[in-house]
């Protein structure tokens, strides 16, 4: 069997396919995540010289749903985002220490930033991995055409919802972290975005500073999806690897 699936697909993947209506690709649910991860590079590389961002999008029912009831053009929510989007990070941050310490008191801050942990890094995309734990879910790669990265936010709209910032607050962001560390939005899902960035922070000063950054994205990225709940984990990941994981609850 070969990478690429032929129609008919499931159809939270016609429905995300009709929505977005650009080329696209869908990898067969018997790749595996290397593959995927191989083709997108290719793809990257290939969409420098064409004029478009790749985007994995793996079969969601839910993120097909929102996309239905979405009726909102890409240009107003491009229009509608700022350019301040370390400003935004940073208020962001601010609020949720703020939080922090009036629930559990000045103490469990220290315990929050923890110590720099450098043991592991994140170089591969997963967002689209099945839950059976057997190979991937059925995942469409589109070709979105577009000039910047960050723009395709608007074709992919996700968020505003309980923590999960809106889209045009996503692009502020975005558009910021591919300015400042060139971080392209490489895997989007309802509650899930994956970034890829060709050059990781070098020093543990940049780390420390982006890992409170993504904190501010989503604190479920530091209070979930660690194994000690501090930003020094975070931070230690950051410094060698190419691949930024966020998950919303």
């Amino acid at each position: 069997m070969g990478l690429f699936k032929e129609s008919p697909y499931k159809e939270a993947t016609q429905q995300i396919i009709s929505k977005i209506n650009c080329n696209y690709k869908v990898f067969d649910e018997d790749c595996t995540e290397e593959q995927v991860n191989k083709v997108y590079m290719e793809e990257l590389e290939r969409g420098k010289e064409e004029g478009f961002v790749p985007v994995l999008v793996p079969c969601d029912e839910t993120f097909a749903e929102w996309l239905d009831i979405s009726d909102v053009e890409k240009e107003d929510i491009i229009n509608s985002a700022g350019d301040n989007g370390e400003e935004l990070l940073k208020e962001w941050y601010d609020s949720f220490m703020n939080d922090y310490y009036e629930d559990f008191g000045k103490d469990s801050l220290n315990e929050h930033e923890g110590k720099f942990i450098n043991n592991y890094d994140i170089n591969t995309f997963s967002g689209f991995d099945s839950y059976s734990g057997n190979g991937i879910e059925e995942t469409i790669l589109f070709e979105i055409p577009v000039d910047k990265p960050w723009k395709v936010i608007a074709w992919l709209p996700m968020g505003g919802w309980n923590e999960c910032p809106a889209p045009e607050e996503m692009i502020t962001v975005c558009r910021y972290w591919y300015e400042k560390y060139g971080a392209v939005p490489a895997v989007i899902t309802h509650d899930v975005m994956e970034f890829f960035v060709e050059k990781p922070v070098t020093s543990e000063e940049e780390a420390w500073q982006l890992a409170r950054e993504h904190y501010a994205y989503t604190p479920d990225r530091v209070d979930q999806c660690t194994k000690t709940g501090t930003l020094g984990e975070v931070a230690g990941c950051l410094l060698n690897s190419k691949v930024w994981y966020f998950w919303w609850d």
